[in-house]
């Protein structure tokens, strides 16, 4: 998705160069008679938002959602703090400046938009019904990143005293989220588009949010949209796969996508935090998870194409002197590199005396990728409808669900096979949990996996101990509970004095 961002509106963007809290630009300075005057200003204000998102999300997506979870260790260059489960309130990582950035726009889009001369509902309807969407997803995000936080859903009219707003309560933002989620489902239609918030994504955000809350009854109504729906399937097979994230906009099975062009937005940060080429990233594949997979290559039950689709296994391969793939292969060169966003290296280097390739993915760089994540498609969901229907005593159409993700790659063990009852409400969580963790690697799901589930200390305590051995630590685990959500940036505290004082917070408030 190109975005056309105007001159003429980057005074009432606020060139977003401040810490203010909400970087908010008061009314006065976005009146209508100065920007909102015609149908094609929602255009270009909803590019803003997606901008918004975009700044939200480039990293954030993968460092709030799957950076302190199991799936990887340590390449001697990750962030301590993250892989110790150290986080303070210094981590700028953890402001949401850029998060109530994208809130605030979607204030002024559905504040806005109605009151443009002329129009009328069925010209404004898809741009605010993305704005309601929008603010829905970005609150989602922050409950579960930080979990109470300020509620603004008005622009701010320039006093100072109402720029101070404290924390609200749980139930108040998820009331907000799921009537934003409403809202937009009555403004919005189904689009070929998977760059711009529709109607499928809201069903997807609704099962998500449901889920999220326990209401299972409820997820299971939200994501029975998506079974036997001809807009919306899963992949047939293990190239597909891999096309997925390589040309999403044109895959049934993306619900939502972030857009990234290179030429508009540079270069994506995805590659930095699990496999650039140009920086030594500081994470890799656990070693837990690619035994998983070595187990499935050699299970006589098909072969998990995920593994050498996610890892540049030819490499691999090679590197290991040729000899097959095997638990060893995990310590060859090349292992920290994730390619789940790499298409063929064009230069790849053949061995013709060996005839063999030495690599087969183009590794990316924080300097030329284009990474589009999903931030929902059929398998999230679908595998989200799984644990629904698994919480309401229907575990056997659980698990169908979990062999339809594994045979579309290749892998044709049947998960009914591995509990020893079908009735068994924990176990069939943990395979379903399983294949979440093995699809969705890289895609910023795991930790919020673990928190949805209430597995983060039972796991977690686990690996942190074992963490902090190896560096010669006294193994304590993940600590308080509380420090399951993230910390809130210190500045946020400075610019907003309403947040201090939360006994709740067991963090230091800077």
């Amino acid at each position: 998705m190109k975005k056309y961002i105007l001159f003429t509106i980057i005074g009432a963007f606020g060139l977003l160069g401040c810490n203010d809290f909400l970087d908010r630009d008061p009314l006065s300075d976005m009146s209508p008679s100065t920007f909102f005057g015609s149908k094609g200003d929602m255009r270009t204000w909803n590019a803003g938002i997606y901008d918004a998102m975009q700044k939200t999300l480039n990293r954030a997506h993968i460092d709030w959602g799957d950076l302190r979870s199991d799936n990887y260790t340590t390449t001697g260059y990750e962030d301590s703090q993250v892989y110790m489960n150290a986080l303070e309130s210094t981590k700028e990582e953890y402001s949401w400046k850029d998060l109530y950035s994208c809130i605030t726009r979607c204030n002024t889009a559905i504040d806005r938009y109605p009151t443009i001369p002329g129009i009328i509902e069925s010209d404004y309807a898809n741009y605010i019904g993305q704005a309601h969407g929008m603010r829905a997803l970005m609150y989602f995000y922050a409950i579960r990143v930080w979990g109470r936080v300020p509620l603004v859903t008005e622009q701010w009219d320039g006093d100072v005293v109402k720029s101070q707003v404290p924390r609200s309560e749980i139930e108040v933002i998820k009331k907000q989220i799921m009537d934003d989620i409403s809202k937009a489902e009555a403004y919005l239609v189904n689009t070929s588009d998977k760059f711009y918030i529709n109607y499928a994504t809201c069903k997807a955000l609704r099962t998500d949010v449901h889920m999220w809350f326990k209401e299972y009854k409820e997820a299971s109504e939200a994501s029975v949209y998506f079974e036997n729906n001809s807009n919306f399937e899963l992949v047939k097979n293990e190239a597909e796969w891999k096309q997925m994230f390589l040309v999403p906009n044109s895959s049934k099975e993306a619900i939502f996508v972030m857009a990234w062009n290179f030429d508009a937005d540079g270069g994506s940060l995805w590659p930095q935090r699990v496999g650039a080429s140009n920086t030594n990233n500081g994470y890799k594949i656990s070693q837990t998870l690619f035994q998983e997979f070595v187990d499935r290559r050699y299970s006589n039950q098909g072969a998990d194409g995920r593994l050498w689709n996610v890892l540049d296994t030819v490499k691999l391969y090679y590197n290991n002197s040729r000899m097959p793939i095997s638990y060893n292969t995990y310590y060859a060169v090349g292992i920290e590199k994730n390619t789940k966003y790499s298409e063929v290296d064009p230069n790849r280097e053949y061995d013709s005396k060996n005839s063999v390739y030495k690599s087969q993915w183009l590794v990316l760089s924080t300097t030329s990728a284009a990474v589009q994540p999903q931030i929902y498609r059929v398998a999230d969901v679908l595998l989200l409808r799984a644990e629904a229907l698994n919480q309401l005593g229907r575990g056997s159409e659980a698990l169908e669900i979990v062999n339809k993700i594994r045979k579309r790659v290749g892998y044709l063990a049947d998960a009914k096979k591995e509990v020893s009852a079908i009735s068994n409400k924990e176990e069939v969580e943990t395979v379903i949990l399983l294949e979440r963790q093995l699809e969705f690697m890289a895609e910023g799901k795991r930790w919020f996996d673990l928190v949805r589930t209430n597995r983060v200390i039972p796991v977690m305590d686990k690996v942190i101990k074992e963490r902090q051995s190896a560096i010669g630590i006294n193994p304590t685990g993940f600590g308080d509970e509380g420090r399951i959500l993230a910390p809130i940036y210190y500045r946020e505290f400075e610019a907003n004095p309403a947040l201090r004082g939360d006994q709740n917070q067991p963090y230091s408030e800077g």
